[in-house]
């Protein structure tokens, strides 16, 4: 091998340390999440975000009740998303070489 090559492992583990630890905590957070929301429901407690309001405009203009897949009060909905989107970003950008950098044989 000469100085200056760049060496590309070939048997990278696609499920590293790294991807293990960032699917843990986001599930964590995610568990926190609908927890809460859960709890909330419950209680019959109003988290009032926008989305609420959206909601309640759209259905209004279309003349139909809205349902959603899974009914999270208030931005809840948004903050798994976001707690979701966020993990799944540092595990893509952790893994961008194994995913799109072509073997050179």
């Amino acid at each position: 091998m000469k100085a200056g090559e760049n060496v590309v492992q070939v048997n990278t583990p696609w499920f590293d340390p790294f991807t293990r630890w960032m699917l843990i905590i986001m599930f964590v957070l995610l568990a926190l999440i609908f927890g809460a929301a859960k709890y909330m429901d419950m209680h019959q407690m109003q988290g009032g975000g926008t989305d609420d309001a959206v909601n309640a405009m759209a259905s209004s203009a279309a003349h139909v009740q809205s349902h959603p897949f899974i009914n999270l009060p208030g931005d809840a909905q948004v903050g798994a998303f976001s707690v979701a989107n966020f993990f799944v970003g540092m595990i893509v950008g952790h893994s961008w070489k194994k995913l799109f950098e072509k073997d050179e044989e």
